[in-house]
């Protein structure tokens, strides 16, 4: 404008026009400001996916754009404010923001409409409120998402210039959209995050499970990874149990609080606290106001910091209760919501699964003990059965067929010479029963050789080679330990049976030639290997048969380490390694 064109007399007007020329000047600065202030807060929204950050910078940028003392951002989750960011002028980002206790916000969150006051302490909307605001002036509107539901509130208090205005509603709404886009993809960055992590926590906890660990041991691993998962600093778990009385209670041992477990041995009847509530009614229950709920446990309000409480059953196959496992969180931390509790309800069905395996696991290895030590008993009572039939055969049968054999010696003295025929038949008996007294001695030999006893295991070795090698006429070659000194009776026994169910595989099945059987002393450790050049055989293709069944048996009696490697016309090896002998 032309301010010289203007006629006499209109000095007053000229004033007017230049005022009103200044005016739009710092209108059109302040719209300039602005301007670059909300292309600002776009462009963060666009670039910055950390949740803090976002609402951080949002925070000061709303303390710029609005020219306030004090800006505060509350995210909601549930109607409760799950986190808190603010930014004072002159002093940078604040910790402490106290949107969760502020009337206007919690006003905002539940009309779901903006809130502008210059006299806040007056309002008539905030006096019945328990702690009236001390700020002069406050503007807060609400945050929504595309559905039209709450998910934070933005609030600046203070204005440093002047009083809050519709205008400055506009910014903040404006504000308050581009947070909203902002937090919601955050949100899914964040909901992406945390299905990758869901991912790792199964993968690790799986791999926890597959360890077949003890019950207890597994209900703690359940609550670590949990509480890793959730950002839980605390937790327990516990496992159902019946009381002498007969009534079922839950029984836990241990408290874990931020990576460390704590001794904490407790019992809960029904209906007390939490885990008895459980036993009840045996649904999950979550509580985000723990220390108001008649449930809470005051020792753990008191020593650990709980504010937020989830509890889940851990229930079997049959839907039957088993355990439970309970997080715990503080007030800075998000609440927990079902969506979790579902998350966590997986958790405890498969760890269920694991308690149940490794209780049948548990009874697998008592039925297996039992079943070993039935077997020991019975090898034992079979040797102590082949020893008092060999002392028979050896005493009192080959007594009786000396005697036999001495009778009939005297009787063909006594016979006359002119009937040949009958000294005949008469040495016809005495070889006959000199027969059966050799064949006696090789079975009282066989039952139980007298040099096990009295020589050792290498003499009875050969001995028994010798006799093999003499029945079939395979060569058989020893390679004994000449340091070796006497092993315990049962040792012996064991290793003679297995040489010499070896020897009769290596004869009768495999069609072999030669046989070699090394016995050694290797430190503390006996090593017997037993090898042949028969037919051999693929042990992946051909169930043990008894022979080998009981040659394993007598070995795992021992502690020993029973291996059989053999391959089609390639021959077969049998190693025995006994340790600590």
């Amino acid at each position: 404008m032309d301010f010289d064109s203007v006629g006499p007399g209109s000095d007053d007007e000229l004033v007017r026009l230049r005022a009103e020329v200044a005016h739009l000047r710092r209108e059109n600065l302040c719209l300039t400001g602005e301007s670059e202030l909300l292309r600002a807060a776009a462009r963060i929204v666009v670039e910055e996916l950390d949740t803090r950050v976002l609402i951080q910078e949002i925070a000061r940028l709303a303390a710029a754009v609005l020219t306030a003392d004090h800006a505060v951002i509350g995210l909601c989750d549930e109607d409760v404010f799950a986190q808190e960011t603010g930014y004072s002028h002159g002093v940078g980002p604040t910790s402490d923001a106290g949107v969760a206790s502020d009337p206007v916000a919690n006003w905002v969150c539940k009309h779901r409409a903006a809130f502008l006051s210059n006299s806040p302490a007056v309002d008539s909307r905030l006096t019945k409120t328990p702690t009236p605001p001390t700020y002069r002036n406050v503007l807060a509107v609400p945050i929504l998402n595309h559905q039209r539901l709450v998910i934070g509130v933005l609030e600046v208090q203070n204005r440093r210039t002047g009083v809050f205005t519709e205008r400055d509603r506009n910014a903040a709404e404006t504000l308050a959209l581009l947070a909203s886009t902002g937090l919601s993809r955050a949100k899914l960055y964040d909901r992406m995050q945390e299905w990758s992590r869901s991912l790792e926590m199964l993968l690790a906890f799986n791999a926890a499970v597959n360890q077949h660990l003890d019950p207890k041991s597994l209900v703690k691993k359940l609550v670590e990874n949990a509480a890793q998962f959730l950002e839980a600093q605390g937790g327990m778990a516990g496992l159902a149990i019946s009381s002498k009385e007969g009534e079922t209670q839950m029984v836990s041992e241990s408290y874990w609080f931020r990576g460390t477990w704590h001794e904490r041995q407790r019992r809960w009847d029904r209906f007390e606290g939490l885990p008895g509530t459980l036993l009840e009614n045996e649904f999950s229950y979550l509580s985000n106001d723990y220390q108001s709920d008649r449930l809470a446990d005051e020792e753990l309000k008191a020593n650990f910091e709980v504010r937020r409480a989830l509890c889940v059953p851990i229930k079997d196959v049959d839907d039957r209760l088993v355990g439970f496992f309970e997080l715990h969180k503080s007030g800075s931390t998000a609440p927990f919501t079902w969506q979790d509790t579902a998350f966590l309800e997986s958790l405890g069905n498969t760890t269920a699964v694991a308690l149940q395996n490794a209780q049948l696991l548990k009874t697998l290895e008592i039925r297996g003990r039992e079943m070993e030590n039935l077997s020991r008993r019975h090898v034992t009572h079979l040797e102590e059965e082949r020893a008092r039939i060999a002392r028979e055969l050896h005493d009192e049968a080959g007594q009786l067929l000396i005697g036999i054999k001495l009778s009939l010696q005297v009787l063909a003295h006594q016979m006359p010479e002119d009937i040949p025929e009958v000294r005949q038949e008469l040495d016809e008996l005495r070889n006959q029963v000199n027969q059966a007294t050799s064949r006696f001695k090789d079975l009282a030999k066989g039952l139980r050789p007298p040099t096990l006893d009295k020589l050792g295991l290498n003499v009875s070795l050969r001995q028994l080679a010798a006799d093999h090698e003499r029945r079939t006429c395979i060569p058989v070659h020893l390679e004994l330990s000449t340091n070796m000194s006497r092993l315990s009776q049962s040792a012996e026994i064991a290793l003679y049976r297995i040489v010499q169910e070896g020897l009769t595989n290596a004869a009768k099945y495999a069609n072999a030639t030669e046989i070699f059987i090394y016995l050694q002393k290797t430190g503390a450790d006996i090593e017997l290997d037993i090898r042949d050049n028969g037919t051999g055989f693929d042990p992946g293709r051909i169930s043990s048969g008894l022979g080998l069944l009981g040659m394993r048996e007598r070995a795992s009696m021992l502690g020993a380490r029973f291996y059989v490697k053999s391959l089609p016309n390639k021959g077969t090896e049998i190693q025995v390694r006994v340790p600590n002998v």
